[in-house]
């Protein structure tokens, strides 16, 4: 089962497991730690944290989790993946399709998968404003990666749960 997100239940499609996800010990100025995800605690943010992205690596594995869900997708949903010409800032790319529906039925929306240089993910799910993993990744956003690859993984679990099951 995944995190929720923006309220609604979790979605389980055949169990994804998360890759396991280091979080990396990053040392602030003060030589301690930096507790990513509660930094700020309940006050915000000092000005300029907003859009500096310090300690991007952090993000890394966010490329291993998008790696393991279209492993998990192929094996669970009829589908095929294509790789796609590349975007600024992208370093692999693909689109995953639902096989096409028995009678006539509708096709399912693609969902066009990115690995960015960030690092990165990006789900393009037929919105015209792609889901981004991490959302921002400035300081100020102070997004754990874990919380991050959660949320991802929802959103694409999400668009792909109504695609046919892959036959056993």
């Amino acid at each position: 089962m995944l995190a929720s997100d923006e309220g609604r239940a979790p979605v389980e499609i055949e169990r994804f497991a998360l890759p396991p996800i280091a979080r990396r010990e990053i040392l602030g100025d003060d030589a301690r730690p930096i507790p990513y995800g509660s930094r700020w605690g309940l006050g915000a943010p000092p000005e300029d944290a907003y859009g500096v992205a310090s300690h991007k690596e952090r993000y890394a594995p966010l490329r291993d989790v998008a790696d393991a869900l279209v492993a998990h997708v192929l094996a669970t949903r009829a589908c095929s993946v294509e790789e796609r010409p590349l975007e600024r800032g992208e370093l692999r790319a693909l689109t995953l399709r639902a096989a096409a529906g028995a009678g006539g039925a509708p096709r399912l929306t693609a969902v066009r998968l990115a690995w960015t240089d960030f690092p990165g993910v990006t789900a393009e799910l037929g919105r015209d404003v792609p889901d981004a993993a991490p959302i921002c990744g400035c300081d100020a956003c102070d997004e754990d990666v874990v919380v991050v690859a959660e949320s991802f993984v929802d959103v694409v679990l999400r668009a792909v749960a109504d695609w046919p099951r892959r036959a056993s």
